[in-house]
């Protein structure tokens, strides 16, 4: 297990990331109102380089065993609806930003804590328990204030209806294809390395499917558009450092800290949006963005309790108490004989 030095520094990293990456996607654009650089092309780029990184790691850890799977059809096929599904997510968010702020996107990814809930209720019959549900309508009170009076107040932030849609179909993508992942690694043997470059696979055709559809044939065949030194730090220090820390923190730690580290990131990608891309602080608003902070904290803390065992039933359990339990069999036995 992990030294707390580690876990404490990954949880800190990741929460870090987590809040630059939306910002890096707004900082990437400029002072332009939508990126120059094609959508698709940062996506393919990042996702082809991490095929390697894939490559790279399951040579490292199994040699050219390990390196052949991540060529192995078998292999690829299973993981490919799930990389399909994941690049769409991708191709939703990077195009949501260029109708929405950073901050305002970060705040309604949250909304996948709810989504996540009625797909495990509609699905497979997971309920939630009565407090669950009212910290979750917490949540969405929260998202909707933030939403309303940063659309009253203005300071910098940018809304549309497009872009709201797009950022709540990211979410619902999201939350599907994570069920979808969880299932095959689960069922797959393979060392996780051969499977991340596998997903990766098609996660980067799929991007590049798309590059081709949309800037080629019903565009003018600029398939990556203007890249900057911008585009770059976005495609190296947001989506391959995001895939790369979170996939480390779920290994020294668990999927609940993750999901408090992307809570917490709401905040710090308010105030990176107030001190970096033009935005002005508001104390309405802000409340609003800590009220969905605490929220998700609540529920995700309330999904941890719920799945520890109860110290009730211990302490109420005779077996936990054999001296007492031989005590008291000693002093029958004796009251036996007397008679």
């Amino acid at each position: 297990m992990a030294s707390v030095q580690t876990q404490a520094a990954a949880f800190l990293a990741v929460t870090l990331q987590r809040a630059c990456h939306n910002s890096f996607i707004q900082w990437a654009k400029g002072d332009d109102s939508k990126a120059q650089y094609t959508v698709s092309s940062v996506i393919f780029v990042a996702q082809t380089v991490c095929v390697f990184v894939g490559m790279f790691l399951a040579y490292s850890g199994g040699g050219m065993k390990d390196l052949k799977k991540c060529t192995d059809v078998k292999i690829l096929r299973k993981f490919a609806f799930i990389g399909m599904i994941y690049a769409v997510g991708d191709i939703f968010e990077m195009e949501s930003v260029n109708y929405i702020d950073a901050s305002t996107y970060t705040v309604l990814s949250q909304a996948k804590l709810i989504v996540t809930a009625l797909m495990m209720w509609a699905i497979d019959g997971t309920t939630q328990n009565l407090m669950q549900w009212f910290i979750l309508f917490t949540t969405s009170s929260g998202m909707m204030e933030y939403v309303l009076v940063g659309k009253s107040k203005g300071g910098g932030m940018t809304f549309s209806v497009v872009g709201i849609s797009l950022a709540l179909v990211k979410v619902v993508i999201s939350c599907y294809v994570a069920v979808l992942n969880q299932k095959a690694l689960k069922k797959d043997s393979n060392p996780f390395p051969v499977q991340f470059s596998a997903l990766k696979v098609s996660w980067a055709l799929t991007s590049l499917v798309y590059m081709i559809v949309k800037d080629g044939f019903l565009g003018d065949w600029d398939l990556f558009g203007v890249w900057s030194s911008r585009t770059i730090v976005l495609v190296f220090a947001g989506f391959i450092l995001k895939t790369l820390f979170n996939q480390y923190l779920l290994k020294v730690l668990d999927a609940i800290w993750k999901n408090i580290s992307e809570a917490v990131g709401v905040i710090l990608v308010y105030f990176a949006n107030i001190a970096f891309l033009g935005g002005s602080f508001d104390a309405a608003v802000f409340n609003a963005a800590f009220t969905v902070l605490l929220a998700c904290v609540a529920y995700v803390l309330s999904k941890a309790a719920a799945d520890k065992k109860s110290d009730v039933g211990d302490e109420l359990n005779p077996a936990h108490y054999p001296e007492l339990q031989t005590s008291l069999m000693a002093a029958a036995r004796r009251r036996i004989r007397r008679c």
